[in-house]
């Protein structure tokens, strides 16, 4: 027998190593190692022991695989030459042999660089134990009693038949315990460090202290969910927002925090094609479906690159994202009264079309792609298409469907496109830091939770007997359902020192920048009206659980404050008011409007019982730049425009940083058919000129001290 492989041609894995491998991404919680370990007596001869290894791997290749799937939409295994991937050696301590196993057990596959087969040599002070781990992509092929014997045969040939070698095997039922349970740590230095940990992971600042605060480091609302889910889900250590915003710092949060034992995390993974919509889906699906399937729920995004791309690469890519994230290669039917979402299997996506390059893109425009109306049933939710301006830049038209995507899921799909395309600059496949769980086991879960009775009663309390809409003196009367919206929008631009000053002013009030531009709205609301209250809706992540932060898909849910008036109040202390309910709530925030609304007993044909909704774009992914290996690549958001809306007034606060330098603005999309021009135009200098007077006072209060 040879001791030298041959190089073998690739070849088309066959239809259960790509059900297995399919599996493997979507679901790699259900695809688990086979491990067996043996304790070697007397002690083997080293070399001879890796010389019967290699004699295994050199006689069954298959062994030494590496899996990739091909931009043509095939999956290709291609033999490794290499036999020492296949083996690893390790010194342990008795006592740490089992921790060692379990570590063997649950390590992530990776197809493109991982084999599935892997001898370890565990060596301790007095013995010898042979383990060795197969990927079920070969249980077909191969058993690991069957994989040792041939081991065992051949180091019995190589040593000479006069010499044994016992295989005694090692009880592995202790590898899967139940999860230890935490170390309560009641001392504040040390959930401080626990803390500060999580600070520094989040905004990627290894050198923040314990007295930085968190928001100075880049920090915003969406980051401090993150941060706030992760102590909790991992170290019981609660915490609120109003928390957040009033001690900032990892001490300061030491001190006030609560800590509970973290209860494990358990989800019910299914490995069927099919799952049902999660209620925030549902509720979209419904509104969808009132607006007869119309682009009106289209997101068009668009950026354009400063220095040219490698459109192939950049193609291959999203491919890469395409697979990782299963919520956009989603269908969604309807049968029975009843939508679900289908997966598009890996291997049927060549039959889809969603990429352009720009050479087939010569009569398209940002304009064209945005009005494309989807049809969900057939089609994958999104069309990416490159164009070329007039300035020979490359410009990216992303267009998504809304039911796959959320403004978190555009800031995680941008970060792994920025890993995809580096790695396919290099020829090679990208290495994800994690796997993550898709929307369709989260729709499941949620499907067999229900409705969390305890958070729908929280909004009923709060709105019940609110008054619906906005009547301002000019409103003018709801023209009839025959006639088309009249949509319109306007943009207020705010210069550097604003954002600097303003935000000073947020944080001496421990306040948000969002909620001091949510409370200027509402008091310039209140006058124009002369209102007594006003519900104001606007957006929450929806995310509730920790364990899908990074998974791609329609979380977002509509919440609406009750906003009362009182005509002899300060500004600040209505925005103390204000940050607080909207602080609060966020933990209550996993419940649909179309549930609260049915619970309070407003009728579906009503419409939303909000006619303003204000919400903000934080630290956006469409501003930013791909990193490469020969330098990064610029890229800058290109503003659609704006001709639907659900809204009477749509409040987008747009906080950008570019170059190290902060920026804000604020464009108000409104149905002029019902709030005339003049009377927005008005609205928006107003509210300019109070958010300014109030930066002019923090600015004139630091420039004194």
């Amino acid at each position: 027998m040879s001791d030298t492989n041959t190089a073998t041609a690739p070849s088309l894995a066959n239809e259960r190593e790509e059900y297995i491998w399919m599996q493997q991404l979507q679901e790699p919680e259900q695809v688990k190692y086979q491990l067996a370990a043996w304790l070697l007596n007397p002690y083997p001869d080293s070399a001879i022991l890796h010389k019967s290894i290699h004699s295994l791997l050199a006689t069954y290749t298959e062994l030494n695989t590496r899996y990739e799937f091909t931009e043509d939409g095939d999956l290709y295994k291609y033999p490794d030459t290499d036999w020492t991937t296949c083996v690893q050696n390790e010194q342990a301590a008795q006592g740490q042999v089992t921790a060692l196993l379990s570590t063997l057990a649950q390590q992530h596959w990776q197809p493109e660089i991982t084999p599935p087969f892997l001898a370890t040599v565990i060596s301790t002070e007095n013995s010898v134990i042979l383990a060795l781990r197969l990927h079920p992509i070969l249980e077909e092929q191969f058993t690991l009693d069957g994989l040792i014997k041939e081991i065992h045969t051949s180091y019995i040939n190589y040593s000479g038949s006069e010499h044994q070698l016992e295989l005694t095997p090692v009880d592995l039922s202790s590898l899967n315990p139940a999860p230890a349970k935490k170390t309560q740590h009641t001392n504040v230095a040390a959930l401080a460090s626990i803390i500060l940990t999580e600070f520094r992971s989040t905004l990627a600042e290894p050198n923040m202290t314990l007295d930085d605060d968190f928001f100075d480091f880049g920090g915003h609302s969406l980051l401090a969910t993150r941060v706030i889910g992760n102590l909790q889900n991992n170290h019981g250590i609660k915490l609120n927002f109003n928390d957040f915003f009033k001690s900032p710092s990892a001490r300061a949060l030491a001190n006030i925090a609560q800590q509970e034992q973290p209860v494990a995390s358990v989800t019910q993974i299914q490995p069927e094609q099919q799952a049902p919509l999660t209620l925030a889906q549902d509720f979209l699906w419904q509104a969808y479906s009132a607006f007869d399937f119309s682009p009106v729920y289209n997101l068009p995004f668009a950026i354009e690159f400063q220095q040219p791309v490698n459109e192939e690469a950049l193609q291959q890519a999203f491919n890469d994202l395409i697979i990782r994230h299963v919520g956009l290669r989603t269908l969604f039917k309807t049968s029975h009264q009843q939508t679900l979402q289908y997966t598009v299997p890996i291997t049927e996506l060549k039959q889809h079309q969603w990429f352009w390059p720009s050479s087939d893109s010569k009569d398209a425009t940002l304009a064209t792609e945005a009005a494309y109306k989807f049809d969900l049933t057939r089609e994958l939710p999104l069309r990416i298409r490159l164009l070329k301006a007039h300035n020979g830049n490359t410009v990216l038209s992303f267009l998504v469907h809304h039911m796959v995507i959320d403004e978190w899921s555009l800031n995680t799909i941008m970060a792994d496109l920025n890993i995809a395309y580096a790695a396919r600059l290099q020829g090679k496949a990208p290495v994800w830091p994690n796997s993550v769980p898709s929307i369709h086991e989260f729709a499941r879960m949620q499907q067999q939770n229900g409705i969390n009775q305890q958070h729908l009663d929280y909004w009923c309390k709060r709105l019940q007997g609110a008054v619906k809409g906005l009547t301002l003196n000019s409103t003018v009367a709801t023209a009839s359902q025959n006639t088309a919206p009249q949509i319109e929008w306007l943009e207020i631009k705010f210069d550097s020192a604003f954002h600097r000053n303003i935000s000073a002013f947020a944080k001496k009030h421990h306040a948000s920048i969002f909620s001091v531009f949510y409370t200027a709205i509402a008091t310039v609301l209140q006058k124009e009206g002369n209102l007594t209250e006003i519900v104001i809706g606007t957006s929450a992540s929806g995310r509730t659980d920790p364990n899908y932060f990074d998974t791609v898909g329609y979380f977002t849910t509509m919440v609406a404050h009750r906003i009362r008036f009182n005509p002899q109040q300060p500004f600040t202390s209505l925005l103390a008011d204000t940050s607080k309910q909207i602080n609060e709530s966020i933990e209550y925030a996993d419940i649909p409007i179309n549930h609260i609304q049915q619970a309070l007993g407003i009728p579906d044909n009503q419409g939303l019982m909000f006619d303003v909704y204000i919400h903000i774009h934080t630290n956006n992914a469409l501003n930013g730049q791909l990193n490469t290996p020969q330098g990064a690549i610029p890229y800058r958001q290109i503003l659609p425009e704006r001709n639907e809306s659900m809204f009477g007034l749509h409040f987008e606060i747009m906080e950008n940083q570019i170059n190290n330098q902060h920026s804000l603005s604020m464009i108000i999309t409104y149905q002029a058919h019902r709030y005339p021009t003049a009377v927005v135009e008005r609205i928006a200098r107003e509210v300019k000129q109070l958010l300014s007077k109030l930066a002019a006072q923090t600015s004139a209060q630091s420039g004194s001290q």
